[in-house]
């Protein structure tokens, strides 16, 4: 059988069992038995058992469950929403300041949790009514809760963003410290939407008057909620970036931190620990088990000779190697909405990576892009999964205002995946300066 024969077989089968409602571990797991049996016979079956063990066997996965956990315990705790009440008390009587303290809200969430759908949730069922009741337009009020959600993609600690690491077989510890730039601009460009729509639309996000907390409140608020938190972050990312520890102990640092923060408020019980774990474990099986799938699957790939023939193919493709880097990403964000973010990385990375050495492109600086490609996918119609998750708290909110509501945030989005494409320092500056 041709190669591209087998690519297109293989490829296809997902797509219609995914097309067909069949969870997607099932869907991997399918076609990996079934292509593995009829190209390998009983010696497919074997691989299949051994690439499993070795994709689960690994230890730099275990952020993935510590991050999660770290992320339930925040939320299930309370802490979370103290710290956005602090937050808002610093704005006082900004323009749009209900659209900006769910971006700001979004930044923060995101370095404590890296599950964008949740964060949206949270988020859109926290402010969107306070929003609506204060005349916010539906584009300044679901906008950014669009856009913020998914910062938790873009901002360490990032699950998919260790996913991601394993899969295109990078340091864990210098892709999750290279998307910090990329996650801070895309937090800033909505920052400059919101202000820039204020200005000129005052009637999109009308002033209303606040009751002004007095700095001492604030100062006190700040150091109960936000410094605690702070020191957190630095146990997540801090101490990787200056060689202290590996991403696995910084995680453990910083679940460790969560309990302690959560015991010290007095919010730790132990039915909050109890939801807390299981939660974790339900996530945390599931993308193992995609992950267990996904092994199998690229060595499916290669045994075909689909990967090297791919590689082979692009390489000598009449274009300039930007242009095929930017071909992958168009792909990347076709593909992103109907099969989601985890799937996604599993069918592309293994294709696309080997192209993206081969071009002498750096493969930190392409998953720093990718990722902010996905996090797009999550918002882009008709398949964003984050436009569902806002109409399944807002149920009276249209899915064409919703969708309008994502345009700007989709705009602010390509305008910093196109400067990390043309500007690679921007993503590859700050994991350059790591100490180790």
């Amino acid at each position: 059988m041709e190669w591209y024969t087998a690519f297109l077989l293989l490829m296809g089968s997902f797509f219609v069992l995914i097309l067909l409602g069949i969870p997607v571990v099932f869907a991997f797991f399918g076609v990996n038995i079934i292509f593995l049996g009829y190209f390998m016979g009983d010696a497919g079956f074997d691989l299949l058992i051994d690439s499993v063990y070795g994709s689960l066997s690994v230890f730099v996965l275990l952020p993935i469950t510590l991050f999660i956990l770290m992320g339930e315990v925040l939320f299930r705790t309370g802490i979370a929403t103290k710290t956005i009440t602090t937050l808002d008390t610093w704005l006082g009587a900004v323009p749009g300041r209900l659209a900006l303290l769910s971006v700001g809200s979004g930044t923060l969430m995101a370095t404590l949790s890296g599950a964008s759908i949740g964060t949206t949730a949270m988020l859109t069922r926290t402010l969107a009514p306070t929003m609506e009741a204060r005349g916010y337009s539906k584009s300044l009020s679901i906008g950014p809760l669009l856009g913020s959600g998914g910062l938790a993609i873009m901002i360490p600690p990032s699950a998919l963003g260790v996913i991601l690491a394993v899969i295109a077989s990078v340091s864990v510890g210098k892709l999750l410290v290279a998307i910090i730039i990329p996650g801070i601009l895309l937090a800033v460009s909505y920052v400059v939407y919101v202000v820039g729509a204020c200005i000129l639309d005052p009637s999109a996000a009308p002033r209303y008057d606040e009751e002004r907390v007095p700095i001492k409140e604030r100062m006190i608020l700040t150091a109960k909620y936000v410094l605690p938190l702070s020191v957190i972050i630095f146990l997540v990312m801090g101490i990787v970036f200056l060689g202290v520890a590996t991403p696995t102990e910084a995680a453990a640092l910083g679940t460790a931190g969560a309990f302690v923060l959560a015991a010290c408020y007095g919010r730790l019980t132990w039915s909050i620990t109890l939801d807390a774990l299981k939660s974790t474990l339900r996530i945390s099986v599931m993308v193992l088990a995609i992950l267990a799938a996904s092994q199998a699957f690229t060595q499916l790939l290669a045994y075909t000779g689909s990967t090297s023939k791919l590689v082979e193919w692009a390489t000598y493709l009449p274009f300039p190697p930007i242009l095929v880097i930017v071909l992958m990403h168009l792909v990347t964000l076709i593909l992103g909405g109907p099969i989601g973010g985890i799937p996604l990385i599993m069918m592309t990375i293994p294709i696309f990576l080997p192209v993206v050495k081969t071009l002498g492109y750096d493969p930190i600086w392409f998953c720093a892009a990718m990722l902010i490609n996905v996090e797009l996918a999550q918002i882009t119609p008709p398949f964003g999964v984050l436009l569902y998750v806002v109409k399944g708290v807002l149920p009276n909110t249209s899915m064409g205002q919703i969708t309008r509501a994502a345009v700007p945030i989709i705009v602010c989005n390509l305008i910093v995946m196109a400067l990390i494409i043309v500007i690679p320092a921007l993503s590859l500056w700050l994991p350059s300066m790591m100490l180790k």
